[in-house]
């Protein structure tokens, strides 16, 4: 991979061989100044787009520009859009988060706080629970204070919320597609002219493909540019692995012949594993120049053409849904639909090149449900484990209610105690919960890296949802023992509002202050400062200085997930504990500019991101947010009044309607979404400037495919190419675009799968 960096900043032979002894991966002691260059290139920051680059200003490590400008803390969010348009649409998120929060506030949090804090319910229930009642700050602001008859006051406000923020998602909606398309115009990618292909006959051949999807779609002609055949590459990705391990038993032999000291007799010698890593290398290159043979075909591929218009009618063409494949491939003949061979087809705008994972490719439609439905009910196993811990807790509590004196300073101690410990149960089996899915995700093998993002997504959102908000609900109305009444069960010491607040004020502190506080960032800061403070003596190889100088990685996933169940768990109940509100505005406003401060100051840049992230937490999750928020308002009005207003049943028609109905189509009747205008200027035209495509990032073919790249960009782009009349170069650019060269390049000195994918992102 150096040598193609150095080819593309234009170093001569003895230029290269002193770069190369500049930059090694195992070299002990690493370069400070190499270290910190990488920590500049792998920043979240702009790069300057006019610089050239050159061997003063490229990471020798990822091939990525050094030379950033740092973003203001105080910038925009628009400012992120330069990595994409995921990054600033989570923003956007996070900002429409707090607003809905805030607009219940001002409509309705204000009115119920005051109603239910001049309630005196403790005063008002018999004598022989009087002991179980207190009027603290628990039950002070709770519905169950409100002794009195139903207010249609408070259900008013509580429908026209509803309706405020039902008509701010609708809004809201267009907002994020007009980001979306505004960027997809201003920036020209490879996806904009390539298509996504599945479920394609495995034995067909690259020629009877290339043929099929070069005839006429929509009675328009269509200009073939390239085919990226995707291949099963299991084998090819273990054998890459195992590479990796041989380099790093590699670093730990070099480490100890640094340090003087004897090499245990299971590690094998120096000269051993350098040969073995040689002979792996060697076996990559022949996977890579005989793939067609070695390798299955996938079912997959990535086509490009000349238009974008082109590669829209060819999706209009195939109809076919994954569900409808899905039926196919159980045998339900699907017949309407236009098929290769017998094959029904599965065809979509491509994603980005980086978005894909190449590795999973090839598993079919069917076997995907399948691994849905397996990572679904082990799901569901965690979330009866954690019920079962907290359902422990709660008996726990229920004994020392009953052996401790009544009323007594020391029962209410231990029972505050215990419903801390019961919030910070929650919390510890969320992050197992977090760490399981994740596995789960990862065993789906989706195709790519914002599929799998959403899979986690919905799973861990969903699962923290149902441990925090549901479980306890369920624990404190039908398990507890020795109540009376549900309402009962809700204002007693050690009840569900004590439980439930104490989560709202530790989800306000909890989730923006461990992300500050990162004890893997502040253990990178202390290798940082060892590293500098060793100096000629420092154990490090230059790799492990790099990674310990890079900051942490970005996981929206996780993000959205902790955001989303924190939402859903307010608007539950909201309207039990509406002073719980107040709790969730601060804490999202804190996880705001924690989060913002993260991403300037400490975060590693991202693979770049779309907007499909974004749509779909919109899409999944704030119906249900509406539907929970009305649900609450019904059940709590039955439970504490045995009765529920007109207009709550109103809201909570309202709010399944809106869950259930179409809202994206409606959404495009009701307000102008705008239009995603096919790009004007041709592939031909735009192909220097895809610094990230598909050939240059499936495993196997990147290789050859960035040798050719870089050839074409010193045919084209070096200033004695300049001199080409314009349409030279375009019809040099029309040629030969499917073949690729065969020259490999397996370094030994190779970094790691991620920094590999890096380097495909070279910004010239």
């Amino acid at each position: 991979m150096l040598d193609q960096v150095l080819q593309v900043i234009g170093l001569q032979k003895n230029e290269e061989q002193q770069m190369e002894a500049l930059y090694d991966d195992f070299q002990r002691p690493p370069k400070i100044s190499i270290a910190m260059m990488h920590a500049a290139a792998t920043k979240f920051a702009k790069t300057d787009q006019n610089i050239d680059l050159d061997k003063t200003n490229v990471c020798p490590c990822c091939g990525l520009p050094a030379v950033i400008e740092e973003i203001p803390l105080c910038s925009s969010r628009s400012e992120f859009s330069f990595n994409g348009s995921g990054i600033a649409l989570y923003f956007d998120f996070l900002v429409f988060s707090g607003i809905i929060v805030f607009t219940y506030i001002a409509i309705s949090c204000g009115y119920n706080i005051y109603v239910n804090s001049h309630g005196n319910r403790c005063n008002h229930i018999n004598s022989s629970l009087a002991d179980k009642c207190k009027t603290d700050f628990f039950n002070q602001f709770s519905l169950t204070n409100d002794h009195e008859q139903l207010d249609d006051t408070r259900s008013i406000l509580n429908f026209v919320s509803l309706v405020v923020i039902l008509f701010m998602t609708l809004f809201y909606r267009r907002h994020i597609n007009k980001i979306a398309m505004e960027l997809d115009d201003a920036a020209i990618l490879s996806s904009d002219f390539s298509i996504f292909v599945e479920n394609i006959p495995r034995d067909a051949k690259e020629i009877e493909i290339q043929e099929y999807f070069s005839q006429l779609f929509q009675n328009e002609k269509v200009e073939f540019r390239k085919l990226c055949i995707a291949y099963e590459i299991q084998p090819y990705l273990k054998l890459n692995t195992q590479k990796q391990l041989k380099e790093s038993v590699l670093t730990k032999v070099l480490e100890l012949e640094a340090e003087g000291k004897s090499i245990p007799k299971s590690i094998p010698p120096r000269p051993q594993l350098k040969q073995e890593i040689e002979k792996i290398s060697k076996e990559l290159d022949y996977m890579e120049d005989n793939r067609a043979n070695i390798f299955k075909f996938s079912g997959i591929c990535i086509i490009s053409y000349n238009q974008e218009s082109q590669a829209d009618n060819v999706c209009k063409t195939f109809k076919a849904t994954r569900f409808q494949i899905l039926l196919d491939q159980l045998g339900f003949e699907q017949n309407q639909f236009q098929k290769f061979r017998n094959n029904n087809l599965f065809v979509r705008k491509a994603p980005e090149p980086g978005d894909i994972i190449w590795g999973n490719l090839g598993i079919t439609i069917k076997e995907q449900y399948k691994r849905t439905l397996i990572t679904n009910a082990m799901t569901l196993l965690l979330l009866a484990i954690g019920f079962g811990l907290l359902l422990g807790l709660s008996y726990l509590q229920n004994v020392i209610n009953q052996n401790i004196s009544k009323g007594s300073n020391a029962e209410a101690a231990i029972v505050t105690v215990i419903g801390f410990a019961s919030s910070i149960l929650i919390l510890v089996i969320n992050t197992v919960l977090a760490k399981m899915i994740i596995k789960f995700a990862e065993l789906e093998q989706q195709a790519t890296r914002t599929d799998y993002n959403i899979s986690v997504a919905y799973k861990l959102g969903v699962a923290q949802f149902l441990n925090t908000a549901i479980l306890t609900l369920i624990i404190n109305l039908f398990i507890s023992e020795n109540i009376s009444s549900l309402d009962q069960a809700i204002w007693q010491t050690g009840g569900l509002n004590s439980d439930v607040m104490l989560i709202f004020i530790t989800n306000s502190i909890v989730p923006w202050l461990t992300q500050l506080i990162d004890f893997n960032y502040f253990y990178k800061l202390y290798v940082r400062q060892k590293i500098i403070k060793q100096g000629e003596n420092c154990k490090y190889t230059q790799n492990e200085a790099n990674k310990a100088f890079e900051g942490p990685s970005i996981d929206f996933s996780k993000k959205y997930a902790n955001l989303c169940k924190t939402l859903m768990f307010t608007f539950l109940y909201s309207a039990l504990l509406p002073i719980g509100v107040c709790f969730t505005f601060i804490s999202i406003v804190c996880i705001y500019w924690a989060e913002k401060y993260l991403l300037v100051r400490r975060d590693s840049k991202p693979a770049p991101t779309g907007s499909a992230m974004a749509e779909a937490m919109i899409n999944f999750y704030i119906e249900l947010i509406l539907l929970l928020f009305s649900l609450g308002c019904t059940f709590w009005e039955w439970v504490n009044y045995d009765k529920v207003h007109v207009l709550t049943w109103l809201q909570l028609g309202l709010s399944t309607l809106h869950y259930v109905i179409p809202i994206n189509k409606i959404c495009g009747c009701i307000v102008d979404l705008g239009i995603d205008n096919a790009t004007v200027e041709s592939y031909d035209e735009k192909y220097l400037t895809f610094y990230d495509d598909y050939d240059r990032r499936n495993p196997v073919t990147l290789d050859a495919a960035k040798e050719k790249w870089i050839k074409i960009q010193q045919e084209t782009v070096q200033p004695n190419s300049y001199q080409k009349p314009n349409n030279e170069i375009k019809q040099h650019h029309k040629i030969n675009h499917i073949t690729t060269a065969s020259t490999k390049v397996h370094p030994l000195n190779t970094a790691n799968s991620r920094e590999m994918d890096d380097l495909q992102q070279l910004q010239v």
